[in-house]
């Protein structure tokens, strides 16, 4: 066997001392992103990947998906998932058992719904009397039609019953069937619920319901000990949002890679949909935290002392601003 020759010797010298002194380098920047619904919603992950911005900022990604929320939670904190698109509930859940999740931004603050009716249904009020449809009770859809009613002097389950459907699909067919009145839906379903003649009686986007409905959630241990990854990946994200809004027709690819839709209808709603809910800067909202303590005190008495701070920390998006990151790239901080 041939000995190496001096120029490889002094080469694996140098690497082997800058892995002593800088033990940083030698890590892989590999990070594992977690995203959990086949949605719009979640497509500010998807353009960080397929438009290059990770790599962009020196991160190497993987994108998984992870369908179940106590599932996706797991991998958090057993380090297998570093940043993931879990929401304020599952963070506050988290938290109040001793978990170490953290928001260090939002991609969605409030509900990300659009309430679908019949056409006679014109106002929220017409729904006295009337059965609405949820996927199951605590769901996030059971959430956003109770606080729906409550802001329109409606009171849940005395004025207006609710009903559990099931899934999407099942409350898009319980509509037609007039066997309830609203239902809160996502995309693509509520453009099916529209090509069946159902109307949108609410944007939730409009109607100010508190909820980070999508985070860009890790945990403490990785903002300590990877801030600068971190804050790269918040940067990531602004350009991707960027992205979506004058990419559009690139957008549109993506959305149907990770989606697989294709009809120009349910795509051009699925990006409007975006449109409607994701945030330019992904500040946290304190409100939304409150929210979730609040809705959770039932099921969880000490929810009731928690303050809403100790589920999220808005301070690398804070940097940002301060640096001027969003202003260079929508001329105001949005």
């Amino acid at each position: 066997m041939n000995k190496p020759s001096d120029c490889a010797r002094i080469v694996g010298v140098f690497l082997f001392s800058v892995i002593l002194i800088f033990p940083d380098v030698a890590k892989a920047q590999k990070l594992v992103l977690g995203w959990s619904a086949v949605s719009a919603l979640n497509s500010p992950y998807w353009v960080i990947k397929d438009a290059g911005f990770a790599k962009q900022e020196g991160l190497d990604v993987d994108l998984i998906y992870i369908a179940s929320s106590s599932t996706m939670a797991q991998a958090q904190l057993a380090g297998n998932v570093a940043l993931s698109t879990a929401n304020s509930q599952v963070v506050v859940d988290v938290g109040l058992q001793g978990g170490d999740l953290l928001a260090i931004g939002a991609v969605i603050n409030e509900v990300a719904f659009y309430v679908m009716a019949p056409p006679e249904i014109k106002s929220v009020r017409d729904l006295k009397g009337k059965p609405v449809g949820v996927t199951r009770f605590g769901a996030s859809t059971d959430f956003a039609i109770r606080k729906l009613l409550e802001k329109y002097g409606l009171q849940p389950i005395r004025d207006v019953p609710i009903i559990q459907i099931g899934g999407l699909p099942e409350i898009a067919a319980a509509l037609s069937k007039r066997s309830i009145y609203a239902a809160p839906m996502s995309y693509p379903l509520a453009y099916v619920a529209e090509q069946s003649g159902m109307r949108i009686l609410a944007n939730l986007a409009k109607e100010d319901i508190p909820f980070m409905h999508v985070g860009i959630t890790t945990s403490r241990r990785f903002v300590k000990e990877r801030r600068a990854q971190a804050k790269a990946f918040l940067r990531a994200y602004g350009r991707a949002v960027r992205f979506m809004y004058t990419n559009k027709e690139d957008f549109k690819r993506i959305i149907t890679h990770y989606s697989g839709i294709k009809d120009p209808g349910m795509l051009d709603g699925s990006v409007q949909y975006a449109y409607d809910f994701v945030e330019k800067v992904p500040l946290v909202k304190r409100e939304a935290f409150q929210v979730t303590l609040d809705e959770s005190v039932n099921k969880r008495p000490e929810a009731k002392q928690a303050k809403p701070d100790r589920f999220y920390d808005n301070s690398l998006v804070q940097e940002l601003i301060d640096e001027g990151f969003f202003v260079s790239l929508w001329g105001k901080n949005r």
